[in-house]
Formats: structure tokens, C-alpha cells, sequence
């Protein structure tokens, strides 16, 4: 679900910059500026410069809706219902893409904000215009669930499922969701319903196996995705061949999978979070402080990437590196960070207490 939330957002913002990066009005430049901040996760140059633009004339629903993607951001999620219900008010009363995408910004930040059934409402709007809108159905469906309606969630996960029998990043997502709220066995009977080796890539396969608990064929099948010849990017594998072999506790060849693909193929913050979890793991299993040393740059070269899915993770887990190594004054500084930015962890500011007290 990850990199569709991302691939959403890249194109919604690529939309508005089409619509207004042709005038050359300085409102319209302020607009495209908010816009490029927001890409760039500058937050807060990217709302002082949309709010400049609507105080100076900007388009009312392209400049509502960019603050709406940039409060949702940054987890101010009522703020950002308001934005985007302001920038649906504010159009001319003909239906365009753009305001499909809008319908889906506010289902998301109602969902993300607990409001389900505001967001199932949303979901119905645009399935009313789009009756086979996948995302739409199967994000109706999460709702549901969220509201321990199991029957209507179900009908829902099925449709989506119908509509798109190959799509297994979904149906994996479906399993998880299931798992998740005490309905486990139900989701292994889809995957297990889903596998078909004479029509499944390596990589589907080997995902298929992960979740189905059979780690040592699941790595069999991953390995051969990974070897084979592809312009495609391969961190998915890598990351989940690397969580096989963390299933199994071989922590060392998991550390190799990390690596080499770092090594191989450039910078990314997830994998050098998995890498940094695992030399933690060998630093416990063979009382060896430099595991933790390693783990702390890995940590460090993450959040330099300034990854807005990992930053949180990272940073948490660098902060923990940093007990276990008995440095208490860095680790209480980093919290001290940690906590301005994520202020509603509340089991991190249990911890903050305990690292205060050993300095």
C-alpha cells in the first residue's frame, strides 16, 4: 500500500503543477513553489508560501488542496480535511480528475484521522462515478473492518479480488489486514487459494511462501528473483529475502543480502533500517559492542536519505542502539529530537524517562 500512497501523492502533485505551471503570474509561481516544497518535504516553507498565494488572489481549490496534501503530511489531519473540503467547495461545479483525486486526499485523511465512517461516505461518492474503482472498493473495505463490520469489509476485499485475481501485493495487503484483526486463518485460505506456480513470477511466489510461514521455500524462490536479469528495482526482494532469512535467525546472511544490495545498487532507507536491526541482533547474540557501532551508522546513513516512511523508525531505533551501548547523554539528546517530532509516542516518552535517569 506503501508505494501506491506515493505514487498517489507524486501524481497528484505533478497534476497541479500542469494545470498551473503555464501562467507566469506570480500567484500561480507561489502555487508551483508551495507544490515543489511540498516534493521536496519542506513542510513549512511549502504553507507559508501557499498561504502567501492565497492572501495575494491564488486559485482557491488548486491552493486549498496543496495545503490539504501538506497538512496530511504531516499528520494534521482535521486541518487537512478542512483544506480539501474548501478546495471541492471552490470549484466550478464541473467534475474533473483532479477533484476524483481530492475525494480520495480527504477519504484518506478521515480514515487516518479514525472518522471511518466520514471516509466510507467519501468512498461512496466517488464509487457512485466510479463504480469499479478498485482503490476506492478496497479502501471501503479497510473501513469496514475498522469498524469490526467483517461481512461488508469482506464483500468488499472479494470485489476487489475479482476484479484483479493478479494483483498480489493487494491480496497480501488483504491477508495482513485479516491477520491483524483476529480473522488469520481466513486470510491464509486466500493465499493459500492464490497459488499457482505455472503462472506466478519467482518473486510472487516467494511472497506467497513469506506469508504462508514457509520461510525456507520462500527463500529459494526469492533468491532465484533476485538473480534474475531485470531493469526493475529489486528492493522488495532484497528486503523480504532478508526477512526470511531473519525468520530463521540466520541474522549474518541476511546482513549479506542488505549489503550487497547497498553496495550494488545505491542508497535506501528501509534496507539500511533492516540492516541496522540485524547487527543489533548479532551485537546481543555475541556480546559485541561494534555490531552496535555498525548499527548506528547504518541508522545514521538512513535518515540522511530523510525518508518520510523511515525517518520515524530510524531514528527510534538509533536512539536504542545508543542505550545498548551505554551511551546515555547522545541517546537522551536524540529523544529529546525524537519527541519534538513525533510528540504522540507515548511508550518513547516512557523510555525518554528512563534514559533521563541514567545520565
Amino acid at each position: 500500500m506503501r508505494g501506491k500512497k506515493k505514487t498517489l501523492l507524486v501524481l497528484g502533485l505533478t497534476m497541479m503543477m500542469c494545470l498551473n505551471g503555464c501562467s507566469s503570474s506570480e500567484t500561480d509561481n507561489l502555487l508551483d513553489s508551495g507544490v515543489k516544497y511540498i516534493q521536496d518535504h519542506d513542510y513549512q516553507s511549502a504553507q507559508d508560501t501557499l498561504l502567501k498565494a492565497l492572501e495575494q488572489g491564488a486559485d482557491k481549490h488548486d491552493c486549498n488542496r496543496a495545503l490539504g496534501i501538506c497538512s496530511l503530511d504531516q499528520g494534521n489531519y482535521e486541518e487537512a480535511i478542512e483544506y480539501f473540503k474548501t478546495s471541492l467547495a471552490s470549484g466550478n461545479g464541473i467534475i474533473q480528475d483532479v477533484d476524483f483525486d481530492t475525494n480520495f486526499y480527504l477519504a484518506k485523511a478521515y480514515y487516518l484521522n479514525g472518522d471511518y465512517g466520514e471516509a466510507i461516505n467519501v468512498y461512496n461518492s466517488i464509487l457512485n462515478l466510479h463504480k469499479n474503482d478498485k482503490d476506492a472498493i478496497y479502501m471501503r473495505g479497510v473501513c469496514y473492518l475498522e469498524q469490526s463490520n467483517h461481512d461488508l469489509a469482506m464483500a468488499d476485499f472479494n470485489t476487489v479480488m475479482k476484479l484483479d485475481s493478479k494483483d498480489y501485493d493487494r491480496i497480501i495487503e488483504i491477508y495482513q489486514l485479516l491477520a491483524a484483526n483476529g480473522y488469520e486463518d481466513e486470510g491464509l485460505e486466500i493465499l493459500e487459494g492464490v497459488w499457482d506456480p505455472d503462472h506466478m513470477t519467482n518473486y510472487e511466489l516467494g511472497q506467497i511462501s513469506f506469508y504462508l510461514g514457509n520461510n525456507a521455500q520462500a527463500q529459494n524462490y526469492l533468491e532465484l528473483a533476485r538473480s534474475e536479469k531485470s531493469e526493475t528495482d529489486k528492493s522488495p526482494i532484497i528486503l523480504l529475502l532478508g526477512q526470511t532469512s531473519e525468520k530463521q535467525g540466520d541474522y549474518n546472511y541476511a546482513i549479506s543480502v542488505y549489503k550487497s544490495y547497498l553496495e550494488e545498487s545505491g542508497e535506501h532507507a528501509e534496507i539500511y533500517n533492516r540492516l541496522g536491526l540485524c547487527e543489533m541482533q548479532m551485537a546481543e547474540a555475541y556480546n559485541d559492542l561494534s555490531y552496535y557501532t555498525s548499527a548506528i551508522a547504518d541508522f545514521e546513513a538512513g535518515l540522511a536519505l530523510n525518508d518520510p516512511n523511515e525517518n520515524q523508525a530510524l531514528l527510534r531505533n538509533e536512539i536504542t542502539a545508543y542505550e545498548y551501548t551505554g551511551d546515555f547523554e547522545t541517546a537522551n539528546t536524540l529523544m529529546n529530537t525524537y519527541l519534538s517530532l513525533y510528540p504522540d509516542d507515548e511508550e518513547a516518552r516512557r523510555e525518554a524517562v528512563f534514559i533521563s535517569s541514567r545520565i
